[in-house]
């Protein structure tokens, strides 16, 4: 498997990523084009994909800070699901000295369920802190989310690291947010 950050300017090959993300996300949970465009310039944001030869594998989107990564989205290509490839993705995010933290859906239903049972096989550990995701557009609201960290249970100090990042870096790419500059932080 071989893992490739895909240039704007390579239409067909982020096309396909593209189409994967949007296949894969409700579209409460995932950017528009424009905002993740913009994401994709800033040195901070990794957008990867995973491939073999020339075929998408998946996708592993994540932010890297400080002593941090995380993990925003994962996804597979659906005719390849439940043959381990998403385990193979997420050990290429974890072959770091990073803390990773990343957040799934309240365990309502079979499917978040299984998702959690995927990360903890993985090596992930539920954390007690809970975290109120942004609305990616005007029209979303914010969501509580389970949180999940690797290779240990974040403390209460790293929880606030990362929402101070969440909430000063990330919510810079959701739709609406104001570009003035005096309103940004960096």
């Amino acid at each position: 498997m071989e893992f490739r950050t895909i240039e704007l300017n390579n239409i067909d090959k982020w096309n396909e990523v593209w189409q994967l993300y949007e296949d894969s996300f409700p579209i409460a949970e995932r950017r528009k084009k424009e905002d993740h465009i913009r994401a994709c310039t800033d040195p901070l944001f990794h957008p990867i994909s995973a491939w073999e030869g020339s075929q998408l594998i998946g996708l592993l989107f994540y932010w890297e800070w400080e002593s941090y990564r995380y993990l925003e989205y994962l996804a597979v290509s659906p005719e390849l699901r439940k043959q381990g490839l998403g385990s193979q993705i997420l050990a290429h995010l974890k072959d770091t000295t990073h803390s990773i933290i990343l957040e799934i859906d309240p365990l309502i239903n079979e499917l978040s369920v299984r998702r959690l049972q995927f990360y903890e096989r993985a090596g992930f550990m539920l954390t007690p802190f809970r975290f109120m995701h942004l609305p990616y557009r005007i029209e979303g609201r914010s969501q509580e989310l389970l949180m999940l960290s690797y290779p240990k249970t974040i403390s209460k100090e790293q929880h606030e690291d990362f929402l101070k990042f969440v909430n000063k870096h990330v919510i810079k790419y959701c739709e609406g947010y104001p570009f003035d500059n005096d309103i940004i932080e960096d």
